[in-house]
């Protein structure tokens, strides 16, 4: 259960009994749990209004920094990758700027949000999940000639349903 948690210091689990590595772990899964329904509202407001408040993603940076970052603090999580997962996250910042907003800056603030919990690998995995998912997802609108080429499409649902997956995975 310690390697699918990604617990770095897994000498320092050791030391403790049986009740504080539950609580550790209990923990990271409150935080992923509040991660995977803060991507659900997120999914929500994405396809209903195409776009999302600037202070949902403020608040929700400022929680899962200072959350992970204790995490990191008591040498659970390694620091590395969660710097590394945020930066990966912040390619598509960057990628929004560059197109001119063809890439949402919210879906940006939430790949680097989502970094920022998950790590590099996971994130990376997400993140190639995501593009499969909503890339299946345009063809299929295409074929049945709902959609165009430019036509814009959601990508939060995908964020969601990919990090679903992957969070699922990692209790089995």
């Amino acid at each position: 259960m310690v390697q699918k948690y990604n617990i770095q210091n897994k000498n320092y689990l050791m030391l403790l009994n049986g009740d504080q590595k539950n609580t550790i772990l209990t923990i990271v899964i409150i935080i992923e749990i509040i991660l995977l329904l803060w991507l659900l509202a997120m999914s929500i407001i994405d396809i209903r209004k195409g776009s999302f408040s600037g202070k949902y993603l403020f608040f929700a940076l400022v929680f899962f920094s200072v959350a992970i970052g204790i995490l990191c603090f008591l040498n659970l999580k390694d620091w590395k990758s969660v710097v590394s997962g945020g930066a990966a996250g912040s390619v598509f910042l960057i990628a929004s700027n560059v197109t001119q907003g063809a890439i949402g800056l919210g879906d940006g603030y939430i790949l680097t949000i989502c970094g920022i919990v998950m790590g590099l690998y996971q994130v990376m995995v997400l993140i190639i999940f995501a593009l499969c998912l909503v890339s299946a997802f345009g063809i299929l609108l295409w074929v049945h000639k709902k959609a165009g080429r430019h036509t814009k499409i959601p990508f939060a649902p995908f964020i969601c349903a990919g990090y679903g997956v992957i969070f699922i995975c990692s209790i089995l």
